[in-house]
């Protein structure tokens, strides 16, 4: 009797040892499938296979031990659920490709009706598997549906089929994303996933675009009822703003994912949808545009944050004067700040400063003290008394503004200084008082832009 019982110890011990041997040597994805035959045996505890690969192979060799399965059970056990299974090939399109795998959830979202967020990478691996082992896809008139089917495994592995084949269809040339691909800084992908957020008429963007042309570049009213997100499932695909990878993945899936009507079932012959693809490459080019503009933006802030600011009209005028004396703006520039800065010393007239000691430079200057300088009033009174200079300065205003395009006499006449006799009185410069409310400068002028003329 100890015999006997040692004989089927030793044998029990044999077959489990059997068991985790040969679970082992299986991959991952096998084991999942035969968790899912044995939910088909009704031996499985839970309705559908849950995703646990780190304890996925222990949690099959438990059922396996108390199910009491024999070497030659096993083994049975084991070709049934190869058979029944879809082979890693059907499902690797999607199974290691994030970007094709939130696609796919943009084509299954009305069948599958999931309601759960995919926020992080791990979410997007569950979205997976549920895909593979839990659900039980099928065409009907056309459509994806999920129901029972005496072949749901055939079944299955032709949906899939398809759906691969219309996904490589419905892809966006690479080279018309290359500008997003490559070196996709965080400011970009964020920019351009909030760009793909707001509302657009994506179905008659190339109408819009046509119109617009023929009403002279003016804006057209366009209908916003018809208006809808390019950013598909943003209710349920919510990534983080630090998670740019995936934020990318979400914008070239969606970019994909506008061609899927076009390219579903499709068969060689059919006629493509051109307006459809037209509207989307149209869009990308205005994400392209949006993006180059958002960047000349910001280089500008940075060049009026570092430089010297002009009025439009110094601007023009600082212009007029470098090809006018054959020179670089910056040379005119220079040369104009020397000037004053020589007369200043040579004369030792002082400049009022706009603000306090803004002027700094000139504080080891000998300047005439403030109450002998005359006053606005009376430095108007001298300006207008001396006629002389007035009559220049109208005649020179006179030239400038009649005839800007004549350069001659200036390119090729050089204009003699003005000289000031020892007794001449020097009136101190001052800027002409306005009443009016100075025009918003929208041009900027920096000095580094200066180094590259």
């Amino acid at each position: 009797m100890r015999n006997v019982r040692r004989n089927s110890s030793e044998i029990l011990i044999k077959e489990e040892e059997y068991i985790e041997k040969k679970v082992n040597a299986l991959s991952v994805y096998n084991v999942y499938w035969c968790l899912s035959e044995l939910r088909k045996r009704g031996q499985l505890s839970t309705g559908t296979v849950l995703k646990n690969d780190s304890f996925c192979k222990l949690q099959l060799i438990r059922i396996l031990k108390e199910r009491r399965y024999s070497a030659r059970s096993l083994n049975t056990f084991l070709e049934v659920s190869a058979e029944n299974s879809i082979p890693l090939s059907y499902v690797n399109w999607f199974y290691d490709d994030t970007r094709a795998a939130l696609w796919l959830k943009m084509v299954l979202r009305n069948t599958i009706n999931s309601s759960e967020s995919i926020i992080t990478e791990s979410d997007i691996s569950i979205f997976i598997h549920d895909v593979i082992f839990n659900r039980k896809l099928l065409i009907s008139n056309k459509k994806i549906v999920e129901r029972n089917s005496d072949s749901q495994v055939a079944l299955k592995k032709i949906t899939l089929e398809l759906l691969k084949d219309t996904y490589l269809l419905s892809q966006v040339n690479s080279k018309d994303i290359r500008w997003l691909t490559n070196n996709g800084g965080r400011v970009k992908i964020n920019h351009m996933y909030q760009y793909m957020n707001k509302m657009h008429d994506l179905n008659n963007l190339k109408i819009n675009k046509e119109n617009k042309k023929k009403n002279g570049g003016r804006k057209i009213h366009i209908n916003k009822a018809g208006c809808q997100q390019a950013l598909i499932c943003s209710g349920t695909i919510k990534f983080k703003e630090t998670d740019t990878a995936m934020r990318l993945c979400h914008i070239l899936a969606s970019l994909d994912y506008w061609m899927f009507d076009t390219y579903w079932l499709y068969k060689d012959g059919d006629v493509v949808d051109r307006e459809t693809a037209d509207n989307r490459g149209l869009f990308i080019s205005n994400m392209e545009d949006v993006w180059n503009s958002k960047q000349r933006r910001d280089r500008n802030k940075i060049k009026k944050n570092q430089g010297i600011d002009l009025t439009s009209d110094n601007k023009k005028n600082l212009k007029y004067l470098a090809k006018a004396c054959g020179k670089t703006q910056r040379e005119v520039l220079n040369d104009l700040v020397e000037s004053a800065y020589s007369q200043i010393r040579n004369q030792e007239i002082k400049l009022s400063p706009s603000f306090p000691n803004q002027y700094k430079a000139f504080d080891k200057i000998t300047l005439e003290k403030p109450s002998s300088l005359p006053s606005e009033h009376t430095e108007r009174e001298v300006i207008s008394e001396d006629t002389f200079l007035t009559k220049d300065k109208q005649e020179l205003s006179s030239d400038y503004d009649a005839d800007p395009v004549d350069q001659s006499r200036y390119d090729n006449e050089e204009v003699p200084a003005e000289t000031i006799t020892p007794k001449q009185e020097v009136q101190p410069f001052y800027p002409k008082v306005s009443n009016r409310k100075p025009a918003e400068d929208k041009a900027d002028t920096n000095t580094e832009n200066y180094n590259q003329l």
